[in-house]
């Protein structure tokens, strides 16, 4: 079936050993006939697989110097064209994630057609369908839905994106303290966790000792801290976690050369591409040229994964100026927004969280908004609580977003008290915030009843639906927040701090009964009677605090009981 023999040549033919050796001189003048791989482990649907070739050639920068594809042909005339990478000394690898059973033939191709290693050599793989419970390899990479407004699953389920921000973490955790945090993480119900390659700002090297780059200018890259890397991005999607890697446009270092970040981007989309992984070029800054040229290359390196920017925060602007610039270039698949710390300014956060969010929904053509970053539960006492970060997950998810990612930990240099908890991974165990303790801080817990409450219901038909509040204050921090389904079968309000939330209840079909959840228990709490929908009518929480209000018609079926 398969001929591991390099050597050209048809195998039928049987041509002496003279003249076989003959023809191994002449193929990379005459071009070589394609090398068939022996057969490599079948795998899932949806898991990753790959194949190892060994080049016959040597370079000084394998990582730059040579440039290796592969074509993928599959069933239903199916085609995926992909890079492949360097791995140190003359491996190379090339992967994949087949999105469909069947029978795959692959074939590469070699920027230097002498390399008879690399050259046209092919090889076949056998897919069979996923039966596991990786809810992940169950239902494929993830995409934008029909209607463009939220994140889905390749086969359509909904994809509930709550994240966490574990920017160092694969840099500075061991693999044993990485399998802890992951093992957490998809505990409290998280979807999805945010890491960089190698940020400068969190040390020169991994737990291995081990540098990203080889130099400075991020020309060659060093395998073994990328095999590390890769093996801590494998463990959380085989535990569940999509992952979105963000700063391709500055591996190391704000800002390599341009020709540096394209090569770095379509080297890491290749090592990546079977894995469950969403790409950014920008991490934190303004609108850069060279965020787009990434992107570009990066969308040029896939077709199967999604891409956004992670922006900055343009402070105390009535829109978001860098989401609003990046918005309407054809690689990006995600309108995602940093609403941001503000320096403490919790009416920015919250002005930010709301109506930044409410600008992007309403901008055409339709993308999926995420708010990959607001203000960290930091155990502060004035800002960075974990109200703040709660809260913000609420306001944001009922103005329009689709995903919320929350973070633990930074307080501004003034304030003596942090120093990164868990996205630096603090590692004294004097610390307050040593990342054993950050994850079990309260918030943690409370992006679990997020999650769950969402869960329950049909999260992805809500719209914003402020406009039926009539009492809403004048202070942006109390400012309520609420979402209905077009046929108002399910409508949630959140309440900041608030009294009580006067609605409109007209634009209703039928009476309805109504619910209170408190976020930060996570209980529900069932307010007794039928309610008339028309005019309109007062709510007012079961105690002090934020709480989060649920109406659904008479006799509907509805979620969760007390817990």
């Amino acid at each position: 079936m398969t001929d591991p023999n390099p050597m050209c040549g048809d195998k039928a033919a049987q041509p002496s050993k003279w003249i076989a050796l003959l023809m191994v001189v002449a193929c990379p003048l005459f071009g070589a006939r394609p090398t068939w791989a022996a057969a490599a482990p079948n795998p899932h649907a949806w898991e990753r697989w790959e194949h190892a070739l060994t080049s016959s050639r040597n370079y000084g920068n394998p990582y730059a110097d040579v440039t290796l594809r592969v074509t993928y042909n599959g069933p239903d005339n199916r085609t995926l064209r992909i890079y492949g990478f360097w791995d140190g000394g003359n491996t190379f690898r090339i992967r994949c994630a087949f999105p469909a059973p069947g029978g795959w033939r692959w074939e590469t191709e070699c920027s230097d057609v002498a390399n008879i290693g690399l050259h046209r050599h092919r090889g076949t793989v056998e897919v069979s369908p996923y039966r596991g419970d990786n809810p992940l390899y169950a239902h494929g990479f993830l995409k934008v839905s029909d209607n463009r407004r939220y994140l889905a699953l390749a086969d359509g389920t909904p994809f509930l994106w709550i994240g966490d921000t574990a920017w160092a973490v694969p840099l500075r955790a061991s693999d044993e303290e990485w399998k802890t945090y992951v093992a957490d993480r998809t505990a409290k119900h998280f979807t999805l966790i945010q890491v960089a390659p190698a940020p400068a700002w969190a040390g020169e090297r991994d737990r291995q000792g081990e540098r990203a780059f080889t130099d400075k200018t991020c020309s060659q890259w060093n395998p073994a801290y990328w095999q590390s890397f890769e093996r801590k991005i494998q463990h959380a999607n085989e535990k569940g976690l999509a992952v979105l890697l963000v700063g391709l446009m500055e591996p190391v270092h704000r800002y390599p050369e341009a020709p540096q970040a394209r090569l770095f981007a379509r080297n890491i989309v290749a090592r990546l591409y079977g894995n469950f992984v969403i790409f950014s070029p920008s991490f934190d800054s303004e609108v850069l040229p060279l965020a787009n040229e990434v992107g570009q290359a990066a969308r040029e390196a896939t077709a199967v994964h999604l891409i956004t920017q992670h922006p900055g925060t343009p402070w105390n602007q009535p829109t978001p100026t860098f989401s609003d610039k990046y918005y309407d270039e054809p690689y990006l698949d995600i309108a995602a927004v940093q609403t941001g710390h503000n320096a403490g300014h919790l009416d920015w956060c919250a002005h930010h969280a709301i109506e930044w969010t409410l600008h992007l929904y309403r901008h055409q053509p339709h993308k999926p908004i995420i708010n990959l970053e607001a203000m960290y539960d930091a155990q502060g006492d004035k800002g960075w609580r974990s109200i703040d970060a709660r809260s913000l997950g609420w306001r944001c998810w009922l103005s329009g977003a689709m995903g919320y990612t929350y973070g633990a930990g930074d307080l501004p240099p003034k304030v003596p008290k942090g120093s990164g908890a868990i996205f630096k991974w603090v590692t004294d165990p004097g610390k307050y915030d040593h990342w054993k303790k950050a994850l079990q801080w309260e918030s943690a817990f409370q992006m679990q009843y997020l999650h769950d409450f969402l869960a329950a219901i049909q999260w992805w038909r809500l719209e914003p639906a402020h406009n039926l509040i009539h009492n809403q204050p004048d202070d942006v921090t109390r400012r309520m927040v609420m979402a209905k389904t077009a046929s108002g079968d399910l409508a949630v309000a959140y309440l900041p701090d608030n009294e009580a939330i006067e609605l409109d209840l007209s634009a209703f079909s039928a009476p309805l009964t109504a619910r209170w959840f408190d976020p930060i228990r996570g209980r529900y709490s069932p307010m007794p009677g039928r309610i008339e929908n028309k005019g309109t009518h007062r709510f007012s929480p079961p105690a002090n605090g934020d709480w989060v209000l649920v109406l659904q018609p008479t006799g509907a079926q509805t979620q969760g009981d007390a817990k």
